[in-house]
């Protein structure tokens, strides 16, 4: 549901949107809270979830975000000059997935409100301007840090029909970049997306730690890749398909080099991934979702500085009930080929790879809406692994969680 089509308890942010100075400058606001506990059959002693994340806690109960909106859209089709943008700011315990370089420091948002927090965080993962030239069909211009435009699912909550996530979001694709995009209509509906985007890098006794164009930020802004998309839309609107892709340098050159003086060895250091998604809606009430990713990347610090890919499939089937009450499916299958990508992420117990696996989910989710400012998400869920114990502090190659978020729109 797009951010201006939420309708918010009791109408709450009425007042400031529909203030004088609010409208002159087309200004909106809007703002939401998640909240939600998942019990874990498995009973881990640490309670984790993982490699489940963001609602990587097991039974307690976690304020997920508490997310503040402000936006301006631009006007594409008034032929005329137009500036807008987003910043959003979000707290709780899937601000620190969203926050720039997760688990490290020193870097933009990660430590607003201090390294003591465990759980807790404060991320701003949306800080842009947005600029619409009249030029030729018209041409619009992305400059900041910005959700990606790959993959199917988003880090805001009330954007996503499941209360978790898949694999193919959480460990196989960026979630967010920094940089600038060009998005333009080649046809009436099929747009093309062109871009560059930056991310940080580090080199410490002779380790390498890049991000490229990931979720990151370079200082110096060395280290840039390649990011673009295509977006066909059918006549009906019934039908999408989207195909984007980022490449380049995990780290920059002068990192390269100071890594071949460090350890007198060469390194090849390009990743590439691409993401497919297909949408359709069989009626007005059925409607499915099929995403397939695959990266690779050329000699990973992870895998002996051997090449190393990931890729994966996930559908999402479905059926609205009634206009308030929604039944769906997702399943799932990523295989982590070279153990690089699926991590044990909770804070005091990183681990950068899990191993080379397989894996697999099944996601049985309701999504009512109780009114218009609250919807429920329960949810089943059943992982499991094969060539890892993964689960219950690798232990066991299986789980099975059921929660429940409660998402409250203001």
């Amino acid at each position: 549901m797009a951010a201006k089509d939420r309708i918010g308890l009791f109408n709450g942010l009425a007042l400031v949107n529909d203030a004088a100075w609010m409208t002159s400058a087309k200004l909106q606001v809007n703002a939401w809270a998640d909240a939600g506990i998942i019990y874990n059959a498995n009973n881990p002693s640490d309670n984790y979830n993982g490699p489940v994340v963001f609602a990587d806690r097991a039974n307690e109960f976690n304020l997920h975000q508490l997310g503040l909106q402000v936006f301006k859209d631009v006007n594409t089709q008034g032929g005329a000059w137009d500036i807008g943008g987003k910043v959003t700011v979000m707290y709780g315990s899937d601000a620190r997935f969203n926050t720039i370089n997760p688990y490290g420091d020193k870097t933009w948002d990660n430590n607003l409100i201090g390294a003591s927090q465990r759980f807790y965080k404060l991320a701003i993962p949306n800080a842009y301007l947005d600029v619409f030239v009249p030029l030729a069909k018209g041409i619009s211009v992305r400059m900041g840090r910005f959700y990606t435009i790959m993959g199917y699912e988003t880090g805001l909550s009330p954007d996503n029909f499941f209360y978790t996530h898949p694999y193919t979001f959480q460990y196989g694709e960026p979630f967010t970049h920094t940089g600038l995009t060009v998005t333009y209509p080649l046809l009436k509906n099929l747009t093309v997306t062109l871009g560059a985007v930056t991310g940080g890098h580090s080199l410490v006794n002779g380790v390498l730690d890049g991000n490229g164009g990931w979720d990151g930020f370079d200082n110096n802004m060395e280290n840039w890749n390649f990011l673009g998309g295509l977006n066909w839309t059918s006549q009906t609107g019934a039908s999408s398909v989207a195909l984007s892709v980022i490449t380049g340098d995990v780290n920059s050159d002068n990192n390269l080099r100071a890594f071949q003086r460090q350890t007198g060895r060469i390194k090849q250091d390009n990743r590439t991934f691409y993401s497919l998604v297909l949408q359709h809606d069989f009626t007005e009430r059925w409607h499915f979702v099929l995403q397939h990713d695959h990266g690779f990347e050329q000699q990973h610090p992870l895998n002996n500085f051997h090449s190393a890919q990931w890729y994966g499939i996930q559908t999402q089937t479905r059926y609205d009930v009634t206009d308030n009450l929604g039944l769906g499916l997702r399943a799932e299958w990523f295989r982590d080929a070279d153990g690089v990508r699926v991590g044990q992420m909770c804070p005091g117990c990183a681990q950068l790879a899990t191993g080379r696996a397989d894996y697999y989910t099944l996601s049985l989710g309701l999504n009512w809406k109780m009114l218009n400012w609250i919807t429920v998400r329960p949810e089943l869920r059943y992982d499991w692994s094969d060539g890892v114990k993964a689960f219950d502090s690798r232990n066991k190659d299986h789980q099975f969680i059921v929660g429940a978020d409660v998402v409250i729109a203001f």
